[in-house]
């Protein structure tokens, strides 16, 4: 008979009393205390945690773009810059060969003409040795060539300063 209590105290739920509802009530607060505890706060607490580094690291992501776009347009304007001073530079120097040229050309053109009129007064001077030379050769030789012909060396004197002025 034993068994057929038991089996009827199933049947008419008799283990479902207050005190059992109570204490499993308590239990229930328990267990979600421990779960809220120990489980859910640390959980969430990481994924606000999870949830905050992956926002920081999309806004150094994005801030990272902006950085490298400014670091872009100031490298830029640092080598527009240096062409321009490149090119300001190039200009320059040119400007300098192009004046030290002329100068030299000038120099040289200069230096030239000095030579030239050096050797103009060199050609002049030795035209005028070799004319004198000549003259004076050819009045020794027509001299010599007078006395022979003449015999009489004054005559042949006279007659040759009369003519030498005229060569």
């Amino acid at each position: 008979m034993a068994a057929s209590s038991e089996a009827t105290g199933l049947t008419n739920l008799e283990f479902v009393t207050v005190e059992t509802f109570v204490i499993q009530f308590i239990i229930l607060l328990t267990v979600l205390w421990v779960l809220n505890k120990f489980v859910f706060k640390p959980y969430l607490a990481y994924l606000d945690e999870w949830e905050a580094k992956q926002e920081k690291v999309k806004a150094d992501y994005n801030n990272a773009e902006a950085i490298l776009e400014e670091k872009r347009k100031q490298g830029d304007d640092i080598l527009e810059k240096a062409r321009a001073k490149g090119n300001s530079v190039i200009e320059e120097a040119e400007a300098m060969a192009n004046s030290k040229k002329e100068k030299i050309i000038g120099d040289a053109e200069s230096e030239a003409k000095k030579a030239l009129e050096v050797a103009q007064k060199q050609i002049d001077n030795e035209r005028k040795s070799m004319l004198s030379g000549a003259k004076a050769h050819i009045v020794s030789t027509a001299l010599k060539l007078n006395e022979k012909l003449f015999k009489d060396e004054k005559a042949s004197k006279d007659f040759m300063e009369k003519n030498i002025d005229s060569l």
